[in-house]
């Protein structure tokens, strides 16, 4: 295995724990591909081209092993300690039996929550809810916008997301995440994996990775974490027309079978 093989294997541990056919559909394409790249086959030049574009891969340091690994990464120290725990927010509403309400963060507001995430006069602004069996937690629900998510979670989707205290250690892998961060101006609903204690890095990952890039978050800028446990879909699908082409496929294939019945 020469250098650029070897990192591309690197990578494949990295962003997706070993798995080729995670890798593959993280960057466009086949597992056997990346099979035969770590094996030892060069990849051409449009291949390099999607890993560096999908994954924020410098591009120096997959070809020569130049520099980091990470495009514009400098490897800072997290600058955080590591018995790290974060605030838990101030709760600003219950409501008749003094429970948490939960707050909703529109489209509209998510640029503003930003700036006013510890701010209670920003959170008393917010529409409130309450939802059966989200206890003993505090929770926010936040309004999804494009399809960055889908089929996860469609456009305009809404998510209820509890609370992460311990986000440096609780952040499991491939779980879903709402992410309050510097480098998002509105925040992001992705799903996770969690590299900062290794490589100082939040790996956000969108289900839709055809069409959206990875994104790697620096702990540094993380306000809040909010892991998601719910989520509230208003355009429910029709199965009707799923099942209406399975009918028709099935008459065909009985169909099919008749007349080689017939003909034999």
């Amino acid at each position: 295995m020469n250098g650029i093989n070897f990192r591309i294997k690197q990578l494949v541990d990295y962003f997706a724990n070993g798995n080729n056919s995670v890798f593959g559909n993280m960057i466009g394409v086949n597992e056997s591909n990346i099979r035969s790249y770590i094996n030892g086959t060069e990849p051409k030049f449009n291949v390099i081209e999607k890993i560096c574009s999908a994954l924020a891969i410098n591009s120096e340091w997959l070809v020569l092993g130049v520099g980091e690994m990470l495009a514009g990464d400098k490897k800072e120290s997290i600058g955080l300690p590591s018995d790290f725990t974060q605030q838990v927010p101030q709760v600003i509403t219950v409501d008749a039996h003094n429970r948490d309400n939960i707050a909703l963060v529109a489209n509209k507001l998510r640029a503003g929550y930003l700036q006013g995430y510890n701010d209670p006069n920003f959170i008393k602004t917010l529409p409130t809810f309450r939802l059966p069996n989200l206890n003993n937690g505090v929770f926010r629900m936040f309004e999804i916008e494009g399809n960055s998510m889908f089929p996860t979670l469609p456009d305009r989707t809404h998510v209820i997301a509890q609370f992460v205290d311990d986000w440096i250690h609780g952040i499991k892998d491939n779980k879903l995440y709402a992410i309050i961060s510097n480098e998002v101006e509105d925040g992001l609903i992705k799903r996770c994996l969690n590299r900062i204690k290794k490589y100082d890095n939040l790996i956000c990952k969108s289900d839709n990775r055809r069409n959206y890039p990875t994104q790697n978050i620096h702990p540094s800028t993380i306000k809040e974490v909010w892991e998601v446990k719910l989520h509230l879909n208003f355009n429910l699908p029709d199965p009707a027309e799923f099942y209406d082409r399975l009918n028709d496929l099935e008459a065909e294939m009985q169909m099919l079978k008749l007349k080689k019945n017939i003909t034999d």
